[in-house]
């Protein structure tokens, strides 16, 4: 299965599918040619059951792509909070540099947040998980 085959079963959230594929041997932290992960795909849209999947099936949660975001930069800059206590809860390091600044920097500058939300959701990171 390629990299962009699994992306079109995280964005349908076809779990079940993406399951067989994993156990019949394609690698959790198969990335495309910017080293985007399927962690970082399953961020993006905020599917806490894919990244468990991921996860638990050995998805490196520190990966950084091309453009330095994580997994935790992206479903930051999403808002998808229930996707970051997942991270969090799994050990996920809460230092980032996305586009080589900061994550509240590139937040403000280019999530599309209001500035409530970012900062709500940086407190929740910068408090750990629960």
């Amino acid at each position: 299965m390629t990299h962009d085959e699994a992306h079109r079963l995280i964005k349908k959230g076809d779990i079940v599918s993406l399951r067989q594929e994993i156990d019949s041997g394609m690698s959790p932290n198969l990335s495309n040619r910017f080293s985007w992960t399927l962690l970082m795909l399953a961020a993006l849209e905020g599917n806490t059951a894919v990244g468990e999947l991921l996860i638990s099936r050995g998805a490196d949660i520190n990966k950084t792509n091309d453009f330095g975001e994580t997994a935790l930069s992206l479903a930051a800059h999403g808002g998808h909070i229930g996707f970051i206590r997942v991270l969090l809860d799994h050990g996920s390091s809460t230092d980032c540099r996305p586009h080589g600044t900061t994550l509240e920097n590139w937040m403000e500058v280019a999530s599309g947040l209001p500035k409530d939300k970012i900062r709500s959701i940086l407190d929740f990171i910068e408090s750990g998980p629960v």
